[in-house]
């Protein structure tokens, strides 16, 4: 039998990959995408508005579904009893920590990937981050500017629904917007406080639909985001881009599908790749004129690191040596928790509306000049509150009996913590390799991991502490405690940098579309080539670049750079 080619593959289905696959698909391309894991159904992963005492395991999940797992470490927020184990999450593939790294690398293998249980915070990036480089002299700034990006920007707003406001704040552009998520009590009171002591307190742009929007319902804030929409009220993979690619009839998707390797012609150029079916363990080879390589950031430098050959001999279009390296990641952690006297003992109501938070204080540091502060560039803080699922503030409170129970409910409404969102620079120190003695259970060489906090954001992350001190003392609040210690590295899931985009091929790996320069047939299509972080999410931004990436793709393929099957 003759041996099928594709016109595309695309290895992922996330928020880069959905995007790839729907775009390409409706131009009229035959597309044949690879997921790692099965097929997520709401109807089956979801926790279709269920409380905990609903659950089996009353929401801790079952203490034995991880037994025999290579990685048996629960991911926090995102997996939880209605979606545990072995089957969305990635438990089977196994990775390497360097001396002095604790890096936790957390996956969802499961069609739509992180986009499912996404935070959803979706904020443009503007000059101040592409050309930040130029501005205190770190790094190397990004091949775009905004100018050139904002259309896309534009784009994918269009598309996924983005409630926000206009603004006018030079670390954020402004956007096209539904209505905002309504300020509660809470947010009026900490915005108050935060103008006291100079730092905006303003709703966030959040992928969450207030009003019904492209076929799709707005959010009925039943408050469980992070686990899943039942009803696609927020822009996921499972709702948006993968119904809508099935929908041309040009695609198909191969599930428990783990792509170990980019395959190469004679010349070097990219002809399909090698992936393993989880199910029988068998190596399997598919072929294509394109392949597009979406698999999440550190997962496609994995997979072209592990692409050797004759050709490329360091792993497929690495000839700058920059694949792998500038690993970035944003700090997290809580540099502030307490509550408002002001709420204490108000009527309970269902305020936790969105999961997440409702607004956000967006960089406000180093905006007139690059070196206010004792570190370079900026960070953001999420603040959050109401009345949650979970009472967490018990372990602040004494006491025991009937007493005990009215303080819980007395403080229901008035408990705040905040996050703050920190990018790291990035270091030569900070990158990803193969580990050279490990390999997973299929067979595939482990990606191993070298990084630590730097310098510069862990002075961000004191100087948040001592703004979370000056806000609860200008609200009127009492601050209870902070983090000690900044998450794991790797919590976010906001990596960046290890296929960095460049117009030298001497010192990227892509051209500013994404394209590799060595192999102009393979295209990247995630976080991993963004240069350096930002104090902003990445979601919305991958789907923008996703977009221009598959325009320049496109035309391409008009113009015969790339031939159709």
């Amino acid at each position: 039998m003759a041996t099928k080619v594709y016109d595309a593959i695309v290895v992922g289905t996330g928020a880069g990959g959905g995007m790839a696959m729907k775009l390409l698909c409706e131009a009229g391309l035959s597309v044949l995408a690879l997921n790692s894991g099965p097929r997520t159904e709401p109807s089956k992963h979801y926790r279709l508005h269920r409380q905990p005492y609903d659950l089996k395991y009353r929401g801790f999940g079952n203490p034995r579904v991880l037994e025999g797992k290579p990685h048996q470490q629960r991911y926090s927020v995102e997996e939880s009893e209605c979606n545990e184990g072995p089957e969305l999450f990635e438990h089977d593939v196994a990775y390497s920590n360097a001396p002095g790294t604790d890096w936790y690398w957390k996956r969802c293998k499961g069609t739509g990937g992180k986009a499912n249980f996404w935070g959803r915070s979706s904020a443009r990036y503007g000059d101040i981050d592409f050309k930040a480089a130029d501005l205190d002299g770190w790094g190397e700034n990004w091949p775009v500017d905004y100018a050139e990006i904002s259309p896309w920007f534009a784009k994918a707003e269009r598309y996924m629904g983005v409630a926000s406001t206009i603004q006018n704040r030079p670390s954020n552009p402004d956007g096209e917007y539904l209505p905002p998520i309504p300020f509660r009590c809470i947010d009026f009171i900490i915005q108050k406080a935060g103008e006291k002591i100079g730092v905006p307190y303003l709703p966030d742009r959040c992928a969450q639909l207030t009003v019904a929007h492209n076929g799709h319902p707005a959010c009925h804030y039943c408050g469980n985001c992070t686990r899943g929409c039942d009803v696609g009220a927020f822009f996921s993979p499972t709702w948006f881009t993968i119904p809508d690619a099935e929908n041309t009839k040009n695609l198909t998707l191969l599930t428990d599908a783990l792509v170990r390797s980019v395959l190469v012609d004679e010349n070097g150029l990219a002809k399909g790749v090698a992936y393993v079916d989880r199910k029988t363990m068998v190596d399997v080879e598919v072929y294509a004129r394109v392949v597009v390589l979406a698999a999440s950031c550190v997962e496609t430098a994995h997979i072209m690191l592990n692409s050797r050959s004759r050709h490329w001999p360091t792993g497929i279009a690495n000839s700058s040596g920059q694949l792998g390296r500038n690993l970035c990641d944003h700090l997290y952690g809580c540099p502030g928790y307490g509550y408002l006297p002001q709420l204490v003992g108000q009527p309970a109501t269902p305020d936790n509306i969105a999961d997440s938070t409702v607004g956000w204080m967006p960089r406000w540091q180093n905006l007139k000049n690059p070196r206010e502060e004792k570190f370079i560039r900026g960070y953001s803080v999420y603040v959050g509150g109401g009345c949650g699922e979970f009472p967490g503030y018990y372990r602040q409170l004494e006491g025991f009996g009937a007493e005990y129970k009215r303080n819980i409910k007395r403080y229901y409404p008035s408990t705040i913590g905040a996050l703050i969102q920190a990018p790291s620079l990035p270091s030569p120190t900070n990158y990803v390799d193969i580990d050279p003695l490990k390999k997973d259970v299929f067979g595939i060489p482990q990606l191993r991991f070298h990084f630590e906090w730097g310098v510069n954001e862990l002075l961000m992350w004191e100087h948040s502490k001592q703004l979370m001190i000056d806000l609860f003392k200008a609200a009127g609040g009492e601050m209870w405690g902070a983090d000690t210690e900044p998450n794991r590295p790797g919590t976010s899931l906001h990596e960046t940098g290890v296929c960095r985009f460049g117009n030298d091929p001497k010192t990227s790996v892509t051209n500013k579309w994404g394209q590799t320069h060595d192999v102009p047939n393979l295209y990247i299509c995630d976080a991993s080539i963004f240069p350096s972080q930002t104090d902003k999410t990445t979601t919305m931004p991958i789907v923008a670049f996703t977009m221009r990436s598959c325009d320049k793709m496109l035309e391409d393929f008009r113009k015969g750079a790339h031939r159709r099957a």
